[in-house]
């Protein structure tokens, strides 16, 4: 069953695409997708500048006279390049998707609007800024956990033999779970969800979350087009997703927290 919810997650990203076309949402993709593609363009900036420069010290400095090789130099900038993307992997849910919230909160309400038909009153861009700047509060508290589950599947790489790939898979799992918290995390705001409601929507449907977070994972990988269009599309697809697996629960449970919000489902774009 988690299997299965985990792949149906995948399958919201081309309905994502087909709804971003059909209902013209494509002018809230441009904004986010800049500052998704500046992100990735400073990190390259960044390894361009300096890169060279550490090498060349390390290397002069710290390698005895029968291992300097032409090509450990290759392999140490080799080495560098990979660390600050994987970096960059890791400090890009920080970056955008929690520092561009207002935009990506934004575009989630007009997908339910827009897609689903949604009639939950006019529409309020303080009102959208305030809730998520509330979400925000929670979207930190998911990043510090995913940096120690992190460091904790990290330390797994010292187990002989299968440590390195046993860490790598966790470290991938464990990325796309919170990834995906994040991105859904602007549809239960927006429906008003209290912290328990939301931690018990996203330990509830774990699989569904992080099949949305691999999926945004998936996009990110492909250059260039991948960076620009993976913040919109995956804020898309997981407000859909999102508001189906509401649909299906019926809205917020917790009676001490008050009654459920009222909300659209909207189970298919």
């Amino acid at each position: 069953m988690a299997i299965a919810s985990l792949f149906a997650s995948l399958g919201y990203y081309p309905k994502a695409h087909r709804a971003i076309i059909r209902h013209r949402l494509w002018p809230y993709m441009i904004l986010p997708g800049l500052m998704s593609l500046g992100f990735f363009f400073t990190l390259i900036g960044l390894g361009n500048a300096y890169f060279s420069d550490i090498s060349a010290t390390i290397y002069q400095n710290y390698f005895p006279g029968f291992l300097k090789w032409g090509i450990l130099l290759t392999i140490m900038n080799l080495l560098l390049w990979i660390l600050l993307f994987l970096t960059g992997y890791i400090l890009y849910q920080p970056v955008v998707l929690i520092l561009f919230s207002p935009v990506l909160g934004l575009l989630s309400e007009m997908t339910e609007r827009k897609v689903c038909g949604s009639a939950s009153g006019a529409f309020h861009f303080g009102q959208i800024l305030k809730d998520v700047l509330r979400g925000v509060v929670m979207s930190l508290r998911n990043l510090g956990r995913m940096m120690l589950w992190i460091l904790l599947a990290w330390l797994m790489i010292f187990i002989p033999i299968a440590g390195a790939a046993v860490s790598a898979v966790l470290i991938f799992l464990i990325q796309a779970y919170y990834n995906g918290c994040a991105l859904s995390e602007y549809t239960l705001e927006r429906k008003n969800y209290s912290v328990k409601e939301r931690i018990r929507f996203t330990r509830t449907h774990r699989a569904r979350i992080t099949g949305l977070g691999m999926g945004f994972m998936f996009v990110l990988f492909i250059p260039i087009l991948g960076w620009f269009v993976a913040p919109a599309l995956g804020t898309v697809a997981a407000t859909l997703a999102t508001l189906a697996a509401m649909n299906e629960n019926g809205g917020p449970s917790s009676a001490e927290e008050g009654p459920p919000a009222a909300f659209t489902g909207c189970p298919h774009a």
